[in-house]
This record gives C-alpha cells, structure tokens and sequence, in this order.
C-alpha cells in the first residue's frame, strides 16, 4: 500500500537530511597521493573468473582517466569494473564495481563514452564529468550498477577538491533513489530529480545547493489514485527548514474521458463538467476554474451518488448539508444551477453560450453504469 503523499515527503525530507549529516560527517577524500578506495557491490569471485575486456573511457579530464574492465559476455548488463586514475601520477583515485555494468562505446574510437546524460529514460554513460554543486570544480559521477527506478542505472557521486575527490552519501543518495542521474541546472544553481511508481504517481524535486550539499527546496507529488481519474497535485515547499504542503485537485484535458455536459457559470466563468471515463464507467462532476483547479469533484466519498429525475430534468447529488442541483429542459440543455443549504437556495446563471453535450447524455451514462 502507497503511504499519503505528505508521508512520503516528509520522510524523503527526512532522509536527504540525513544523509547531508553522513555526507559531512564521513565522507572520503579520494587523493593523488591516497590509495583507491572502492564502493559498490559484485560478485568478485564470479569476475574474478570470467573472461573480461579492458577499455578506455573518452577523454573528460585535463587532469585525470578512466577505465572500464568488464565482462565479455554479449548481455546488456554486465560485471564491470570503473577505474579512475591520476593523470600526472599514475595513481589510482577511485574504483567502483558492479554487477550491472552497460558497455556503450565510440564507433569511430572503440572508447567507452562519457558525458551522455538523456532524462529520465534515455541513455545514461557510465561516467559523467559536471560541476553538481557549483563550487568551479567538476565532480564525478561514476554508474554503480540498475538500483535506480524501473531497475534504472545509479550512480556513486564524488565532489571535485583541490586534491582530488570527496564521496558525497547526500549527491550519491538522490543518484540512486530516483530515475537515473539528477538533472543539473547550471543557471539557477539547482538540481532536479524525478521518480515514479507506476502510472500513477510521479514525484519532482528540486534542491538548492548549500554549502555544498543538496537542500531541497520545492517537491511536487502527482497522482491519479481517485475513481474520477484527475490528478490530485501535493506541492511542498521548504519555509525556513520546514516543508509546507497544499493539495489541490488538477484538470486536464485526456483522451480517453468523455464529456457528458459541460457549461459555464455567470459571471465567474467557472466550468462545469460532467463526465466518464469510459463506457458503463461511473459518472462525475467537476466545477473547474480559469486556472483549471478543480473546487469539487463528485463522487468521492463511499455512498455518493449522482442522481437524475426524468420528470423534472433535474440532475441532484448532495454533499453533507449542501444539495447541489442543474435543472433542464426537455431536450437536455441545462437551464440553471441551484445550490441549497439548510433550506436556503442560490440560484446560479449560466452563461449565454451553447452547453456542450447534454442532461440527457448525463442521465443514459448513469443509467448504464448502474
């Protein structure tokens, strides 16, 4: 079962700090003058065993190389081994290892490319030479295996230093919990990351850069869990350390939803839909303003429903002490909009313009989903 959106980012919130802390707190200053230090995971002996191909990455460093040792088997996936070295020194810095390693090389060079960063799904190189945390000084991003979504590539992620490189436990964090590697802006200083679960929940972030770490800033989670299938957005912003949250309810235009009735209310403009999304599917109702926010939709609760009475073409559902009415005329064009609560009635006009669809429409789509 998916937790609320609102737990979701609180404890993504909640592990990007941590992770900041653990960042600062241990992360490993990978130096010419320092042996390798290695991370990932495989199985050495299996490697170890297996006959193996040697290549060189394409050029990406004034100052530094890299190489790619990596299993001969023709699979997508492979055993591999990333080898990064001191140009000046012949020292090696970093050494990253995985059991599912890609092997994409130049043509026209045989080297395995660098620098190929295509977002979300598109092609992702094993190596990726960019400053992330806008210091001047390019950092590393070195693919550790599929551990993204969707069994998506990840990333181990070093910082560049004057010496070197730092492991970064924050950057590497969001290289491996979200679809691929995070998008980098270089004009606004941020990062942007996206993940998804199914087709019904996606999730964007955004991060600021503080002191070097990724802080983030602003998330939006955008499901389509509800029966009447539009999007309900969750926007959570970082007040002063603190995420606010609101939630709101989209429209968007689908093809597959098919309008019953739609007309607009005077002087607001304000929409109202009535619609399915497919044959013998049940039937809602939506008020839609300019900015396409949807005020009430219906049903939702368990037990709602919409009704229709063909004597006095007069569409009725009520929500707790309110009743809503959209009274029309014997071909089905709506007339007027009626709300009443505790007895008192509000009469609505509609605008002098052609309804789309009409109650008619409404009231055979009802009957059919019963």
């Amino acid at each position: 079962m998916h937790l609320s959106i609102v737990q979701r980012c609180a404890s993504r919130l909640g592990l990007q700090a941590l992770w900041v802390l653990v960042g600062l707190a241990s992360s490993t200053l990978a130096s010419a003058a320092g042996a390798s230090a290695t991370y990932g995971e495989m199985d050495a002996a299996v490697f170890a065993d297996a006959t193996r191909d040697s290549y060189t990455l394409q050029d990406f460093s004034d100052r530094y190389r890299a190489t790619l040792e990596i299993s001969a088997k023709d699979d997508v996936f492979r055993p591999g081994v990333i080898n990064v070295y001191d140009k000046a020194s012949g020292n090696a810095l970093i050494r990253v290892q995985s059991d599912e390693l890609v092997l994409d090389t130049d043509p026209k060079t045989g080297k395995v490319k660098t620098n190929v960063h295509e977002l979300p799904y598109g092609e992702q190189s094993v190596l990726i030479y960019q400053d992330f945390n806008f210091d001047g000084i390019k950092d590393l991003a070195l693919m550790d295996g599929q551990n993204s979504c969707y069994h998506g590539p990840s990333y181990q992620v070093f910082l560049g230093t004057a010496d070197g490189f730092r492991h970064s436990d924050s950057f590497t964090e969001l290289a491996q919990s979200n679809c691929g590697l995070f998008s980098v802006d270089e004009k606004t200083h941020k990062i942007e990351t996206m993940t998804k679960s199914g087709c019904c929940w996606h999730q964007m972030s955004t991060y600021g850069i503080h002191n070097g770490e990724p802080v983030l800033e602003t998330q939006t989670v955008i499901e389509h869990t509800g029966g009447s299938g539009l999007p309900t957005e969750t926007v959570g912003r970082n007040q002063n350390g603190k995420m606010t949250y609101t939630t709101r309810i989209v429209w968007e235009e689908d093809e597959v939803r098919e309008t019953l009735l739609s007309f607009r209310l005077a002087p607001s403009g304000k929409r109202i839909v009535l619609f399915r999304s497919g044959a013998a599917e049940p039937v809602y109702y939506a008020a839609v303003d300019s900015k396409n926010l949807v005020g009430l939709v219906y049903p939702q609760a368990e037990g709602e429903q919409l009704k229709y009475d063909d004597a006095t073409h007069t569409l009725s559902f009520m929500r707790g002490d309110t009743t809503y009415r959209i009274v029309g005329d014997a071909p089905g064009a709506p007339t007027g909009m009626q709300v009443i609560v505790r007895g008192k009635t509000t009469e609505l006009k509609l605008l002098a313009e052609p309804a789309e669809g009409s109650l008619n429409k409404v009231a055979e789509a009802i009957k059919a989903a019963q």
